[in-house]
């Protein structure tokens, strides 16, 4: 078993299962730290490859931005487009959250630094007017008809199951990557990008912060430090903070992380 990978699902998991309770009891302010060294899930994805003819080199000295791994792209004929958060109705007890539609049919719940995939369709109901289908863990999660204010940055979204109206504003520049430890440790062999077998991948900045992905399920923004063989990275779920801690080594294109070991790709191949 994958310890790394099995871990992290966990403590992503167990967030949401603290969002869910923290969403009718009312969020903590206080925030929980745990420890964690992350694992494998059964299932196995399709893996990225690397791109014919780029060399290890190449990927180890390229530069990338973290914060354009999850952005939207714009497109005239996706009407809910864009970061949303819900003010009032169904599913406004979830306020801290983001829900991110991406213009290409993938939908985000981002809560704190981490956050959870799904997707959305558009279509008609029986006296045809326009619906929305997303499918999510948490606060908007169904088929719904909806109307947009004239300037597009409110939505009015009503369940065609239960009639449940919730209202959506547009979020604008959203911020769910932590800032970087001015005093983070950083080894310049470890910054780029990795991929395990499996297709989970690792990113890696220069700024201290570390990115993962499990096989487009789920994800975490992280602060790390990696000194003397050991990286610590911090990320939040809701209100909870979850601190991991792994060993790891670096030989050429291939990076060993507690026990899985990833290889060097470059960061153009995880859009």
């Amino acid at each position: 078993m994958n310890i790394t990978k099995q871990n992290f699902k966990k403590t992503i998991l167990v967030g949401a299962i603290a969002i869910s309770v923290a969403a009718f009891t009312g969020c903590s302010e206080s925030a929980n730290s745990s420890t964690a060294d992350t694992t494998t899930p059964t299932e196995v994805q399709t893996t990225v490859q690397a791109t014919e003819g780029t060399t290890k080199s190449d990927t180890a000295n390229e530069s990338f931005d973290l914060k354009s791994l999850h952005t939207c792209k714009e497109n005239a004929d996706d009407d809910l487009v864009g970061t949303w958060q819900i003010t009032s109705g169904e599913g406004s007890q979830y306020e801290s959250f983001y829900y991110m539609f991406n213009g290409d049919g993938k939908s985000i719940l981002i809560s704190g630094t981490s956050g959870y995939f799904g997707s959305y369709t558009y279509g008609t109901d029986d006296n045809s007017n326009p619906t929305f289908t997303t499918k999510l863990v948490f606060g908007l999660n169904g088929t719904y008809t909806y109307k947009l204010s004239e300037d597009k940055k409110t939505a009015e979204l009503t369940n065609t199951d239960t009639k449940a109206v919730s209202t959506l504003k547009k979020a604008d520049n959203p911020d769910f990557i932590p800032t970087p430890d001015k005093d983070a440790s950083i080894d310049d062999k470890l910054v780029g990008c990795w991929m395990s077998e499996s297709g989970e991948y690792l990113c890696f900045d220069e700024s201290g912060i570390m990115y993962q992905n499990l096989f487009d399920y789920m994800f975490a923004y992280s602060n790390y430090t990696a000194s003397e063989g050991k990286i610590v990275s911090t990320y939040t779920t809701s209100d909870q903070k979850t601190t991991d801690k792994y060993t790891y080594s670096v030989d050429g294109g291939t990076l060993t992380l507690n026990n899985d070991t990833y290889s060097r790709i470059s960061f153009s191949d995880l859009k």
